[in-house]
């Protein structure tokens, strides 16, 4: 089975689709990888990477996002986060300072379409990257050996959202430290026309490493246990053109606002800054001084996940399939959002999405936007499985705080723990 890139919406320009393959082996084997291995993914691509040059794009994006760019050094990753004027995420990426006035962004709004719609009032250069460049991501406890073994080149230094440059036999290439999972994990940034080089060399280290291709369920699954909600899989955005929205499935109302998410929602409130004027500001200072909702992770009960594979196969019953590994929508692929609502009695508290079950911990889990009075480890709450119109049954959870992994995450691992390169 293939699907197309996780990030694109459009195909090439030459009208064909890319694709990948939707799994290389067991999912446990492929999601064990980014703990006891190195996982090794390129799904994104081809990706949407904006080479800007010219200060104002810093304006510019301070004047769109809740962000502030004061300080931003050379090699700098910043989590980046567009909102509508109600306050509900419509685009988050990343963008990287490759140099005085260089700028990589990932997945952000097209700058010259921004500005544009602004009158161009701020001058920069932009160019377009995304037939012409490739993500590779590596996720895992071995991410940096392989890393370090494909550049010949000492990276224990790279501290955690920086990034440096580098070279593979010769090929010039990015080193990214982050990632999906919550592990140690590295991206590494080249030119469409050398990853395949660069793919090859990293496969070569398999045997030594425990180098794991993965495909799309198991990136996926990447976001929940890592704690990081994605649009299309955890939450839903506001169209303005009927007819171009994502599918709603689950037990979530379809009308439920708790499909819309605002950084508070996703955990990251700690990024939206008010000293400054931006789309959404309105409102997300009154979410701030208001009783809200906020981000944490759901243990499903063993039990009852058993009492509904048993009615699955009641034919008396009408009750939807829970697959195992998660709720993925094989004919739609990323133009489904699975989301389940979330009780306490009778009050709805919140919305569930991108249940799993973990290949590390062996627990059903999911990633939820709850009301924050629910926020506390351990608190009893209740899901409800099924689509509407069919036999719906609910689920016991627990609460458990963000993060879902907690030990030797990519932000606070001891890096000196993992041996310094030896090379030949």
């Amino acid at each position: 089975v293939f699907v197309c890139p996780e990030s694109s919406w459009t195909p090439d320009t030459d009208g064909k689709w890319q694709l990948h393959p939707f799994a290389f082996d067991r999912w446990d084997v492929e999601e064990m990888a980014y703990y006891d291995g190195c996982s090794l993914h390129v799904g994104l691509n081809p990706f949407n990477v904006y080479k800007v040059h010219g200060n104002d794009y810093l304006k510019l994006l301070t004047c769109c996002t809740v962000n502030t760019f004061r300080t931003f050094p050379i090699g700098k990753a910043r989590h980046v986060i567009f909102c509508d004027n109600g306050g509900k995420v419509l685009v988050d990426g990343i963008c990287i300072r490759t140099g005085e006035e260089d700028y990589l962004a990932f997945n952000l709004v097209d700058p010259n379409f921004l500005n544009m719609q602004m009158g161009n009032p701020f001058k920069f250069e932009c160019e377009n990257l995304r037939e012409n460049y490739a993500v590779i991501q590596l996720c895992g406890i071995h991410s940096l050996e392989v890393v370090e073994q494909v550049c010949r080149q000492d990276l224990h230094d790279l501290r955690f959202m920086y990034s440096c440059k580098a070279k593979i036999d010769g090929k010039a290439v990015r080193i990214l430290r982050t990632g999906m999972a919550g592990t140690l994990a590295y991206e590494i940034h080249t030119t469409a026309a050398d990853a395949p080089y660069v793919y090859q060399k990293l496969l070569d280290l398999d045997k030594k490493y425990g180098v794991q291709e993965i495909g799309r369920i198991c990136y996926v699954n990447q976001h929940c246990e890592g704690s990081i909600f994605q649009l299309a899989e955890h939450y839903n955005i506001r169209f303005e053109m009927e007819g171009d929205k994502f599918i709603l499935s689950g037990s979530l109302p379809r009308e439920s606002e708790l499909q819309y998410h605002s950084p508070y929602d996703c955990g990251w409130g700690n990024l939206v800054r008010f000293d400054h004027d931006f789309m959404g500001k309105e409102a997300l200072l009154a979410e701030s001084q208001r009783h809200h909702n906020t981000a944490v992770h759901l243990i499903w009960n063993k039990e009852d996940i058993l009492k509904v594979q048993a009615a699955v196969m009641d034919p008396e019953k009408r009750v939807d399939y829970m697959d195992m590994v998660g709720d993925y929508d094989f004919k739609n692929n990323c133009s489904t959002i699975h989301m389940d609502a979330v009780y306490d009695g009778e009050k709805l508290i919140g919305a569930s999405s991108d249940r799993m079950l973990s290949a590390k911990t062996r627990e059903m889990i999911s990633i939820c936007t709850i009301d924050e009075d629910y926020a506390v480890e351990g608190k009893a709450v209740e899901v409800l499985w099924g689509n509407p119109g069919t036999c719906q049954m609910r689920i016991r959870a627990k609460v458990t705080l963000f993060p879902y992994i907690k030990e030797d995450r990519n932000d606070n691992i001891d890096i000196e723990k993992i041996p310094r390169p030896v090379f030949d």
